[in-house]
């Protein structure tokens, strides 16, 4: 459950380059935008600090090989309601109701406990609002229940199977969520630094499996013998004093001992455009990049072009010509040779009227 809600806060963030307060975003308008995170294992156990105000974590040693993309994809409108799925990587985790500013997951995607490996649809109730901002010494709690019904599986290999074959199974977790703002202070990451509050979350799940046969549910919990009924999940986030952002989330175990951290390992957040734009347009992938990266450019009128890279002061780095012959015209680039950041991309015409400006991010291979 932290997990799925983590992934949704993960998307508080920049709209047209502008930091703005997260009571202002449309979730209608941020879908399709991608936020790039990564998992360190066994962290150095200083960066847990006790509860207080001021206080400074320096995360910058952090290193990880790789970094995951999560993104929402609206996948449509029933009963004026708008429906997205929350994506991480090429896996939907969570659905989501999207409207106007708030956000409610409605859906879990998760591990069936009995039959490891195959996955369950899970509905959550109530359908939990994931927005928490509150400042030093604000607290939040949710309690709920996710619950998924199956038809009991016969082609799989599961950790226990009753003596009678039952018509269906039915999970249910029982939640408690818990968050207490313990801290505000300044967080440093390898990519940025931001003023941050510190969220100490605790969550606990209470198991429940039921089977069915005929009419009426039987519990049969107590059952199964490597089922873990009661577990309790402890993280430190770190979430933007301005916007909302979650920067960091520290999962902990007994006396503060750190085990694993989630960190945003890029400064900004790039937006993922349709294939079929229905104006001029380009968008380069793979963004972000460490050397060559491919620029398409869709429905624009054949001709000459210039496709211009600046700086994030502005300043002009490298320049290309572009002849347009095909409606997805794409070339490669090369910009291995500037130095590791942000920056700008923009494409103008013939006359030098500037079709799109966007943004790209070099890192290190």
């Amino acid at each position: 459950m932290v997990a799925m809600i983590r992934y949704i806060i993960l998307f508080v963030f920049m709209s047209l380059g502008v930091l703005l307060s997260a009571q202002q975003m449309k979730w209608t308008e941020l879908a399709q935008d991608t936020v790039y995170y990564a998992n360190e294992y066994l962290p150095d156990g200083l960066m847990v600090t006790p509860p207080g105000p001021g206080q400074v974590w320096d995360f910058r040693s952090l290193k990880a090989p790789y970094a995951l993309s999560r993104r929402v994809v609206v996948t449509g409108e029933r009963d004026k309601v708008i429906y997205a799925s929350l994506v991480n990587g090429k896996q939907t985790d969570a659905i989501l109701q999207l409207s106007g500013n708030s956000v409610q997951i409605v859906q879990l995607i998760e591990d069936n406990p009995i039959c490891p490996g195959n996955k369950l649809l899970y509905s959550l109730t109530p359908a939990f609002k994931p927005f928490f901002e509150g400042g030093l010494g604000e607290t939040y709690e949710y309690h709920g229940k996710m619950q998924s019904v199956f038809a009991w599986p016969h082609d799989l290999n599961c950790t226990w199977v009753p003596a009678q074959l039952p018509d269906s199974c039915r999970v249910t977790y029982s939640l408690s969520y818990d968050i207490d703002v313990d801290g505000d202070g300044t967080l440093y990451l390898p990519t940025e630094v931001n003023d941050v509050f510190r969220q100490h979350i605790l969550e606990k799940r209470t198991l429940k499996v039921e089977t069915k046969r005929g009419y009426s549910w039987k519990d049969v919990t107590a059952q199964i013998p490597t089922l873990k009924t009661i577990t309790y999940k402890e993280i430190l986030r770190f979430v933007s004093s301005d916007t909302g952002l979650e920067w960091a989330d520290i999962e902990i175990k007994d006396n503060y001992q750190p085990v694993r951290i989630e960190f945003k390992t890029f400064p900004l957040v790039t937006r993922i455009f349709s294939e079929k734009p229905s104006r001029p347009d380009i968008f380069a992938y793979p963004n972000p990049t460490f050397d060559v990266v491919r620029f398409q450019m869709s429905d624009l009128l054949y001709g000459r072009y210039k496709l211009k890279i600046f700086n994030i002061l502005g300043v002009p780095v490298k320049e290309t010509d572009v002849v347009v012959d095909d409606p997805k015209k794409t070339i490669a680039v090369d910009l291995g040779d500037l130095q590791r950041g942000t920056y700008l991309y923009r494409l103008q015409d013939g006359f030098g009227r500037t079709i799109k400006t966007k943004r790209i991010v070099l890192i290190q291979p």
